[in-house]
């Protein structure tokens, strides 16, 4: 049997993304998730998308998210902003409020004209301040390493063998949080523009350095603040694929405590559809 796979990025983030509604297919999507995302003549996607529901009268879409290595459950920022964006060319969900349904949680989100998704996401679980480093939640668990501590230069950061790190150093992180599932982030803020926040992350369920990471880049700009790092609410970072994304920091009134954070940056369609053989597990 074969179905339609449509190939998707969120900043860079890649993804494949799956309309349930047009199928019946009894196979599950944790089992069949690493073969989709190993795609034919294009890189690996970091992550799978499946559309299960989509109303257009109240602008509400449905979706579940899976990690190449089949787990699920978790947040993935630039994989909902890319839901959002397929909802409303696939349905023309109206632009400017979109409820999305994302692994059983709910999410608001507008879209701008030039691509751009804004998702609003809810404050934070837990925030900790560990040694030189932080721990947070933002439905998926993260730390965010101030990268000055170990890399001398942004020439560096951009050379710096994040890979190996994670590999040599996750185990350290995962006892001292008592989290397996954590995302490494490895943030370089220029001591001379503060302006931009380069970011480079290793994502658990890939197992490897992604093009761009949002609850990555949501973490880093919430730890960065209450670290008092930077002083701007509203925070640029350069992801390793050189796409923007900006997180604004919602507060209260008195401009003291964080309310929540919107994750804005593109989304778009990458390549044409794609065939899928669900027999073989593979692409034609």
């Amino acid at each position: 049997m074969l179905i339609e796979v449509e190939h998707w990025s969120g900043a860079g983030n890649r993804f494949v993304i799956v309309d349930k509604r047009q199928i019946s297919i009894n196979s599950q999507w944790n089992i069949l998730v690493n073969s989709l995302c190993k795609r034919k003549n294009l890189p690996d996607a970091e992550g799978l998308l499946v559309l299960l529901e989509k109303n257009k009268n109240n602008s509400t879409c449905k979706y579940d998210f899976y990690n190449p290595d089949g787990s699920t459950g978790i947040m993935c920022g630039n994989g909902a902003r890319c839901a959002v964006r397929h909802a409303n060319l696939t349905d023309n969900v109206h632009l400017n409020d979109i409820e999305l349904i994302l692994n059983g949680c709910s999410y608001r989100a507008k879209l701008f004209d030039n691509d751009r998704v804004a998702l609003e996401l809810p404050l934070y679980e837990e925030l900790r301040f560990i040694d030189s480093w932080i721990y947070v939640n933002v439905g998926s668990h993260h730390i965010v390493i101030d990268a000055r501590s170990i890399i001398q230069s942004l020439d560096e950061f951009h050379q710096f063998d994040i890979i190996k790190f994670a590999k040599e150093n996750l185990n350290f992180y995962r006892e001292k949080t008592k989290i397996r599932n954590l995302n490494l982030n490895l943030a370089y803020l220029d001591d001379v523009d503060q302006s931009m926040i380069y970011l480079r992350t290793y994502e658990n369920g890939v197992y490897d350095e992604t093009q761009a990471c949002g609850t990555g880049a949501v973490s880093t700009a919430v730890g960065f603040w209450r670290k008092n790092i930077i002083k701007n609410t509203t925070i640029h970072l350069m992801p390793k694929s050189q796409r923007l994304l900006i997180v604004h920091l919602k507060f209260d009134n008195n401009q003291e405590s964080i309310l929540g954070m919107i994750l804005e940056g593109d989304a778009r369609q990458d390549a044409p559809v794609t065939q899928f053989d669900i027999k073989s597990m593979k692409y034609q």
